[in-house]
């Protein structure tokens, strides 16, 4: 169980770290010296679909991250363990 909780802590932190990212990369991108927060490289590959005649399925993924989110993400991967370690005992 305590490796459950210690699973839900870190998914909260990553979720944190990722609104804070965008919370930080839309104030950069208003300053012309944080605008470098606000790159934001897109990557993923175009909806395809499946056709099983029943069920049609639609696969597709794109991501948008911005420098803050990939800052605030390296950041939770150093601090993460220690709030998890701290919260669940």
């Amino acid at each position: 169980m305590a490796n459950f909780k210690k699973f839900l802590v870190y998914l909260a932190v990553f979720a944190i770290a990722v609104g804070i990212g965008s919370a930080l990369a839309s104030i950069g991108a208003q300053f012309a010296s944080l605008s470098f927060l606000a790159i934001t490289p897109s990557f993923g590959f175009e909806p395809f679909t499946l056709n099983l005649v029943v069920l049609d399925f639609t696969f597709g993924l794109h991501i948008h991250p911005s420098v803050a989110h990939i800052i605030m993400i390296i950041i939770t991967i150093f601090v993460a363990p220690k709030i998890a370690n701290t919260l669940v005992k």
